[in-house]
Formats: C-alpha cells, structure tokens, sequence
C-alpha cells in the first residue's frame, strides 16, 4: 500500500490532505527564513575577521542557529501530539536539538559551526525518515531538503570562514 497523505503503511491516522494548501506559505517562510543564515555567512566569507562586526556575525549566526534547531524540535515535538505514528520516544528526542543548539552556544568558533552542521544534518536526515513513515505530510519533503542542504552547506563556509581565528583578548 503506498503511503499518502492521511494514511500510512499500516492504516494508521496521519496528517490531514487539507494542511497542503499551505504549501506556498511554507515556500515563502522557508526561504526567509534562510536570510538571517545565508546573509552573515556571507558577510563572513568575504570580510572575514577584518569586519568591524565579525564577532557580532559569529554570536548572529550562531544564536539564529540555536533558535532554528529549537524551532526544528519544536515541529517535531508537535507532530508527534497530532499523529498516531510517533510515540513517547518521539517526544522525549525532539528536545534534543533545543539542548544540542544550546550547549553549541557556548563552543567557540569555528568548531561551533561543525556542531550545527552535524545537528542539522541529522534533524534533516530524522525528518525526512519521519516523512516516509507518515510522521510528517509528503509535501514537507522537498522544502525540509532544501532547506537542510542551505543551512549546513552555510554552516560549513562559517566553519571555513572562521578557522584559525583567534579572539582578541579582553
């Protein structure tokens, strides 16, 4: 039995067909979303640590990072009330990516970037599996992609970017 929207493979409740009307609206927010990374992350490509504000980039990148990987869990989290397909243990790991993004904060850099790459990497990799069981609605699959490969690909040019920079001291 193919799994579609509102049913899985064992027949169980999934999500409602009529929520992918939001589809455009999920499109726009997505990429705007994606400002406050790819913008900083550029900045820190081309000026580097001579930018007046490079620290100021490095905390922005950083912080938007924690708030997206929350906000990541935080779906996860949700669905996992609305459907018949994630249990208890969905629950309990989907405020892991709050936790990890919290711990990265305080990791200086470059090293907190590898840590967000690899946190949405997983989450990314964890979505789309939950995507395939019914967990989440077939029309997440694209956007969540997309916006997994920008986000750890800007991730690894802010490790890049940061590299071999030391911190003036106080």
């Amino acid at each position: 039995m193919a799994i579609t929207e509102g049913t899985t493979a064992t027949g169980g409740r999934t999500w409602n067909p009529d929520f992918s009307k939001h589809r455009p609206t999920l499109w726009v927010l997505g990429l705007l979303g994606l400002v406050p990374i790819v913008v900083p992350t550029a900045l820190l490509l081309y000026a580097g640590d001579r930018f007046i504000a490079f620290s100021a980039l490095v905390t922005a990148v950083g912080g938007y990072s924690a708030v997206i990987l929350s906000f990541l869990g935080g779906i996860r989290w949700g669905s996992s009330l609305m459907t018949s397909v994630s249990g208890r243990g969905t629950l309990i790991v989907s405020i892991l990516p709050a936790l990890f993004g919290w711990i990265l904060l305080f990791v200086p850099a470059p090293w907190i970037f590898a840590g967000f790459a690899i946190a949405f990497l997983l989450q990314g990799i964890w979505d789309v599996f939950a995507i395939q069981r019914g967990a989440l609605p077939l029309y997440f699959r694209k956007i969540r992609i997309v916006l997994t490969v920008v986000v750890v690909l800007c991730e690894a040019a802010s490790f890049l970017a940061t590299y071999g920079y030391v911190p003036p001291s106080a």
